[in-house]
């Protein structure tokens, strides 16, 4: 290294005057620029980087915010659905919405356990579609899920499933 050094200095001091500066200069401006390649450029840069993305964020936390009060005062003046078919037999209900939905070709097993609760296997059903049945169970029919058991199918999209369905007493 120490040689390098008094090889270098040997070669610069070779030069004429008008040169020694030139290249004097041109060392200045290389170290300059590195400093902000190297330093000032990303410290800076992420810093404005992570300042926008901080108020991005905050502006979503706003809107997701008056989003959730909105949604607090619809469910507050929202109309209550009207319980269908709360006086038959839970697992009537359930065959029934099960045609409705266009299931019935699904249906391995459906049991009554008592008058307020069934269960249903399900075997190659659109996953899609039993969501839909099963949020209509629930909004229009009072029936809820107590437990469930799902499998993906061996088509994408589709499941075979078992439920414990439950109308409150």
């Amino acid at each position: 290294m120490n040689e390098q050094l008094m090889a270098f200095k040997k070669w610069y001091f070779a030069l004429p005057v008008k040169e020694q500066r030139m290249v004097l200069f041109t060392g200045v401006l290389v170290v300059v620029t590195l400093f902000y390649v190297m330093v000032w450029e990303p410290i800076f840069g992420g810093l404005e980087k992570q300042q926008s993305l901080l108020d991005s964020q905050s502006k979503t936390l706003v809107e997701m915010q008056q989003y959730a009060s909105e949604a607090t005062s619809l469910r507050r003046t929202g109309t209550v659905h009207k319980i269908r078919d709360g006086d038959k037999p839970v697992s009537l209900v359930v065959d029934r919405s099960l045609q409705n939905a266009g299931l019935k070709p699904q249906v391995k097993k459906l049991e009554s356990s008592s008058s307020d609760e069934a269960k249903v296997t399900l075997d190659g059903a659109a996953f899609n579609q039993v969501l839909v049945w099963l949020n209509t169970l629930e909004t229009h029919n009072g029936i809820h899920v107590v437990s469930a058991s799902i499998e993906r199918g061996d088509k994408d999209g589709y499941a075979s499933a078992r439920f414990t369905l439950q109308r409150p007493q």
